[in-house]
């Protein structure tokens, strides 16, 4: 690890993610039962060239930032069970102060928040980031689909299956990625033309990139996936992994909007073949986008991975 002398102190120096640092990243996100997914070498892989996110560490601390100059933003330091949280935070606020920029952090957790003020009450102001909060639904509820609640999302599964008896759910392999890339440009062909408010062409090139980069590291990465084959076409596919001991987290899920009930059918059959021994999905957060928050909250969560934004107290 290298680091660059800023006024008299040692400030770390940032990296990019190869897959070389996955193990070193996974031991700190196995120290402790982390919800979110911040905490997934994958997911900070897979995005870091479209969200300019880099890694660095330093005595037994990780930290993971984002962007650039005053606009970049820091996850809440992960130390390891030898670390120490605290001696973090005060290296992250030199790093600030030696560049002149404010303090941010994001994707701070309740824990981390609790931690927080209970270390300097007056220290901090912190901010619900609700548009960025995940959400986490029973597994077996996904599966089952039981009651009044789901009754919508098992009508429109049903009527997916009898007006398409014929489809095919298979596990993503690399010999079909480049279906699964196809059935993804054409999902960002029928969103450009919608011109949907609030994901603009960058956002969905990023994205692309990010699928992209973890098909080219599948095994590597340990990823899994699922997509339903329709009139010998890819209409859908998902992507996951497992978070912690009784989680798996969905990364990315695509399908052709114009076909009623394939959503509910890659979302329940990807969980009935892959995750089934699972307590709970974190199906991510919902970007602030009205119709996906409609989507995510229709699937009734069982709670929410809460997030905030902290900043210094003036």
């Amino acid at each position: 690890m290298s680091f660059i002398p800023l006024g008299g102190i040692i400030i770390i120096q940032f990296k990019e993610f190869t897959i070389a640092d996955k193990p070193v990243l996974d031991d700190y996100f196995h120290q402790k039962r982390y919800e979110q997914a911040d905490a997934t070498f994958m997911n900070l892989f897979a995005w870091q060239y479209p969200y300019e996110i880099q890694w660095a560490e330093e005595d037994n601390v990780l930290y993971i930032r984002s962007g650039r100059g005053k606009q970049q933003f820091w996850l809440p330091p992960f130390s390891r069970r030898d670390g120490g949280f605290v001696a973090g935070l005060d290296r992250m606020k030199e790093w600030f102060d030696a560049h002149n920029y404010p303090l941010l952090m994001k994707g701070v957790t309740v824990p981390v928040v609790e931690r927080l003020q209970k270390l300097c009450p007056d220290c901090y102001v912190v901010t619900p980031d609700r548009d960025n909060y995940e959400y986490v639904y029973l597994t077996q509820d996904l599966i089952n689909l039981s009651g009044k609640k789901f009754r919508q999302k098992k009508n429109n599964l049903n009527h997916f299956r009898n007006q398409y008896m014929g489809y095919e759910y298979v596990p993503v392999t690399p010999e079909i990625f480049e279906e699964c890339l196809a059935a993804d440009a054409r999902w960002m062909e029928n969103r450009m033309d919608r011109e949907i408010v609030g994901e603009d062409g960058d956002e969905m090139q990023g994205e692309r990139l990010a699928i992209e980069t973890i098909f080219n590291n599948w095994d590597a990465l340990g990823a899994t996936g699922g997509a339903i084959r329709i009139f010998n076409k890819i209409a859908a596919f998902s992507i996951g992994e497992m978070l912690n001991d009784d989680t798996a987290i969905i990364h990315f899920e695509k399908s052709d909007p114009a076909i009623r009930g394939l959503y509910q059918a890659i979302n329940h059959e990807f969980i009935v073949h892959a995750w089934s021994h699972t307590t709970y999905i974190n199906r991510e957060e919902d970007m602030g986008l009205p119709g996906l928050r409609q989507s995510k909250e229709s699937y009734n969560p069982d709670h929410y991975v809460e997030k905030f934004s902290v900043t210094l107290a003036k």
